[in-house]
């Protein structure tokens, strides 16, 4: 068989998802499986959690390359420390039909559900989890009457609390990783008090786990709860999640050891999976006002966009330029340093909409914005003003190179390719007008901004009437 370049690389994709997905399940196996030595009591299994995020992370991996592999792994990271054969084959198809269900389930919601960013979310991934969990259980839980001589209710009731503890403290942190994280380390606060302030969440967190072993009893388990909250109002989705994840797993290890509630008080698998249960369950506590908080975030973001952006080309409406302008004012006036206004007019604009249409139109201005901002840079953030008129306020730049910037945005645009809805090339440029406010300005806002604003636009009138396509600059 010939393979095209498409097919060789639709080819190697599938090749690659299905090696990073077996890898990453024969690995998470053995972590699993050096639990084992402690007994019951620290049954942790990661694989599933983590084989069922994967897909649902990365749609592209759910191939049948992909299961195959992850099949593959199961048996022989078992095999390899020492399973049985037919008791490995029984539970790889017990897991794998668990990573199935939820794959399946999680296939009824929505984007955003899968990644906790709605109020309910947290409860459909619960309802996933634990329909997972029956599922697993429901496969394999023979398997526990072989392993643990118990009845086989009291194994189904075992295999399903494990699967589904393990699944509600593992599968947020993965679902609900940002896709960029380039920007995290410039993010950071610098070490000082508002650092302090940041972290005092997490530090009680960590100092409420503390005593909650040491202190030791049933009741201790929910001394961290009051701290999680705390990080849950205060940090990313994500960050919660991470943290939520890192206690629950905390508390398993100091329970299975006997640290908090003694092994003697736990005497049988019943109370073993109740506490497990209850650890899990109260997790879902600071999961869900976290996507609580984030969905306000992302509400806020949303209606602070509908009033500050121009919906068309996502720059700055008027109302906000007028409000940062004020402000950008006030605070030269503060230095006494120089404010340059910069006003741009798509030349012949309205015979652009008459010959090629408003959606061409439209697309001209949202590219004529785009690369403004690419020109502008960090110097300021374009807004649109009128129908096709934009500006730019810069504080900090010497006459000589904002007349520099002005001419390099006329230029840039002069140069970009539009196109018109059927692909054909199109002429476009651009008028522009140039003001200052001096060094030496009073300290009135309002009086500033009006007076740039009219000494631009006079420029940018000049400009227009001495043929258009030129930058004009007119003095305070």
């Amino acid at each position: 068989m010939i393979w095209g370049h498409t097919g060789k690389q639709s080819w190697n994709a599938t090749l690659k998802a299905a090696a990073i997905i077996s890898a990453t399940v024969f690995v998470a196996c053995l972590i699993g499986i050096l639990t084992r030595p402690l007994g019951f009591l620290a049954a942790l299994w990661p694989a599933n959690a983590i084989f069922l995020a994967l897909l649902i992370r990365n749609p592209s991996y759910a191939t049948s390359w992909s299961w195959g592999g992850a099949f593959i792994a199961y048996l022989a990271a078992d095999l390899l420390t020492g399973g049985n054969l037919p008791v490995t084959f029984g539970l790889t198809i017990a897991n794998m039909a668990g990573v199935l269900t939820g794959y399946l389930g999680f296939q009824f919601i929505a984007c955003d559900d899968r990644r906790l960013h709605r109020p309910l979310s947290v409860l459909y991934l619960f309802a996933i989890c634990a329909a997972a969990a029956a599922m697993s259980a429901l496969s394999g839980g023979w398997i526990s009457v072989l392993l643990f001589h118990t009845d086989f209710v009291t194994g189904l009731e075992f295999w399903f609390t494990t699967e589904l503890v393990n699944s509600l403290i593992i599968l947020p942190p993965i679902l609900t990783f940002p896709h960029h994280i380039r920007n995290w380390r410039s993010s950071w606060p610098a070490i000082d008090g508002a650092l302090l302030r940041r972290a005092a969440p997490a530090m009680a967190l960590l100092g409420s786990a503390g005593i909650s072993t040491l202190s030791g009893g049933p009741g201790a388990l929910a001394f961290p709860i009051p701290a999680l909250l705390w990080c849950a109002i205060s940090y990313s989705l994500f960050t919660t999640a991470t943290l939520t994840m890192a206690l629950s797993c905390w508390l398993l290890i100091v329970v299975a050891a006997g640290l908090i509630v003694d092994n003697d008080t736990v005497q049988t698998l019943h109370s073993t999976t109740s506490i497990r249960l209850g650890i899990a369950l109260m997790a879902l506590g600071p999961l869900t006002v976290a996507s609580v908080n984030t969905a306000r975030n992302q509400l806020l973001a949303s209606l602070s966009r509908a009033v500050n952006q121009d919906v068309l080309t996502g720059a700055l409406s008027r109302r906000a330029f007028m409000e940062r302008g004020h402000a950008l004012i006030a605070a030269a006036s503060g230095r006494r340093n120089a404010i340059a206004m910069l006003m741009f007019d798509v030349d012949n604009f309205k015979a652009i909409n008459d010959l090629h249409g408003h959606q061409t139109g439209d697309q001209v201005l949202v590219e004529f914005v785009r690369t403004l901002e690419t020109t502008l840079d960090d110097f300021g953030h374009i807004a649109r003003i009128g129908g096709e008129e934009f500006a730019v306020l810069i504080a900090d730049l010497k006459p000589d190179m904002a007349a520099a910037l002005a001419e390099r945005c006329r230029l840039s645009i002069e140069q970009t390719r539009f196109v018109n809805a059927d692909g054909e090339p199109l002429t476009v440029s651009t008028s522009v007008g140039l003001a200052y406010l001096p060094e030496t300005h009073d300290g009135d806002a309002n009086a500033g901004l009006r007076s740039l604003l009219s000494l631009a636009d006079g420029a940018l009138y000049c400009a227009k009437r001495a043929g258009r396509n030129r930058v004009v600059t007119a003095a305070a």
